[in-house]
């Protein structure tokens, strides 16, 4: 891994330790209320259609296999909570967050995605946060959450705390004012 560069080197699976983590807020129909064609993958997909406030912020990156070959076709789940720190909560949808702060994207075929969001806002002790899960098939699949490498919130949220090098994400931003950080993941085959 290269750390301080923005270039974050690849998140990977461990084998035999549980993902970390699927939670609460994921909702196996979370694309439902999407209008999108899945049927061929995306350049890229915005998560805040409703344009709620906050920070813009990028996220783009690659799905490879452990030797380095690309996944294509890979399912990329995003969520996060809103600029405040809101999700939904046990599926009561009084938070429109919910609704546009989550989705799905295939990568392409050089296995690229690209997600255009907010950045998450803080609620309780965690730090701010997006949740991923991938899938590909004939690969395992993986649930797990990325931190913002300047969050000084990593220090006292004890998921975080214990988060490897390769989940705490160098953001920066753009000449454009966006947040921008790459996310390349390693998916092991079965």
């Amino acid at each position: 891994m290269k750390n301080g560069s923005r270039h974050n080197n690849l998140l990977q699976h461990s084998n035999g330790i549980e993902n970390n983590l699927l939670t609460p807020y994921y909702s196996a129909n979370q694309t439902k209320n999407q209008s999108l064609n899945y049927s061929k993958p995306l350049k890229f997909v915005n998560l805040n259609a409703k344009n709620l406030p906050g920070i813009p912020t990028i996220i783009s990156g690659r799905i490879y296999t452990k030797d380095k070959q690309i996944v294509p076709n890979a399912k990329i789940e995003i969520w996060h909570a809103d600029d405040v720190g809101a999700y939904n909560n046990e599926g009561n949808f009084y938070f429109p967050s919910q609704t546009t702060l989550s989705g799905c994207i295939f990568t392409d075929a050089s296995g690229t995605y690209k997600i255009k969001t907010i950045r998450p806002g803080i609620y309780g002790y965690r730090a701010r946060h997006f949740h991923y899960k991938i899938s590909a098939k004939g690969h395992h699949s993986l649930e797990t959450q990325i931190y913002f490498k300047d969050d000084p919130r990593i220090l006292i949220d004890e998921i975080a705390l214990v988060a490897e090098n390769c989940r705490i994400i160098d953001f920066r931003y753009s000449n454009m004012g966006n947040l921008e950080g790459i996310v390349d993941v390693f998916l092991p085959k079965i």
